[in-house]
């Protein structure tokens, strides 16, 4: 058996999620086109013959606002360590200063790293020779890959540079069948707050977290229940999450249903209550109460 601990990193909103969503061939990170939606590290599990690859999925590097985002950079450069491999995730574009800086933590961790150039679809081809240039100068990267995540060009090619690193192991580190190290309940809390970054604008989807405070399955096995609390930070914001006549809170809550139902394979009755905690990305222990680092 072969296995292997590989690292996704890069900015916010690059399509780590989208690329690991790719590999797997199922959703277990939720995606928008929101920056910093994906808040902390989660297990994505790629089983084939005689195979198993452990992705961590991690937040984006960006320029923390607040004590969340500070938060979530800790778990980030904490996922540059004790892996075999990283993928470095970027635009396929020239690399800016956040490139720049996210390259020289991977120079010092030592580890074969492989650099993901993706949204090749969102540019002409005769600059990708260009934009790989420009990265070869920066560093001696094990290989480097152009692809479309989204179209899942040039997913294969990834997944073939990952196999070349992996080695032989004893044991495997989680079950064959697994697609995650996360629970039901926290699939289906993450996937309420998709919904979230998916329907509102500006500051307000941000400030949001998704609290599950009941799942439960019915005893006939045909049904669960779950409740949850969405988390904002001002009364303004919870009068647009629900909207009016509650109509925005009901779409979220429709949409959610929907998904969460195609992921558990039965009925699910699901009820959002919505909450206001003033400023709570900049308090510790609400962070910690509401996100699963």
């Amino acid at each position: 058996m072969k296995t292997a601990f590989v690292s996704i990193i890069g900015r916010t909103n690059v399509g780590k999620s989208t690329l690991l969503n790719a590999i797997l061939g199922e959703k277990i990170s939720i995606i928008s086109d929101k920056p910093q939606t994906t808040r902390s590290r989660i297990v994505g599990v790629y089983n084939a013959q005689d195979v198993q690859i452990a992705f961590l999925d991690t937040p984006g590097f960006h320029r923390p606002e607040n004590k969340l985002g500070a938060r979530m950079i800790e778990v980030a450069e904490e996922s540059i360590g004790d892996v075999d491999l990283i993928l470095f995730v970027a635009e396929c574009r020239p690399p800016a200063a956040m490139e720049r800086e996210v390259i020289k933590k991977i120079h010092v961790s030592g580890l074969p790293c492989i650099l993901v150039l993706n949204k090749i679809d969102k540019i002409r081809k005769d600059e990708i020779l260009k934009v790989i240039s420009a990265y070869a100068e920066l560093h001696e990267f094990d290989s480097i890959v152009p692809i479309s995540a989204l179209q899942r060009d040039g997913v294969k090619i990834v997944l073939d540079e990952i196999l070349k690193h992996m080695e032989e192991s004893p044991v495997v580190y989680y079950p064959t069948d697994a697609a995650t190290d996360r629970s039901e309940r926290y699939l289906a809390s993450e996937l309420v707050r998709e919904k979230l970054l998916r329907n509102l604008r500006e500051e307000v989807p941000h400030g949001t977290a998704v609290e599950t405070v009941l799942f439960k399955d019915r005893e006939d096995g045909n049904l669960t229940e779950i409740y949850v609390n969405i988390i904002c930070e001002r009364e303004s914001h919870k009068g647009i999450i629900i909207g009016k006549q509650g109509t925005m809170l009901k779409k979220i809550a429709t949409e959610a249903r929907g998904e969460i139902e195609a992921m558990l394979g039965r009925k699910v009755y699901l009820e959002c209550r919505v909450k206001v905690k003033e400023d709570w990305r900049n308090n510790e222990s609400l962070i910690n109460e509401y996100n699963e680092f």
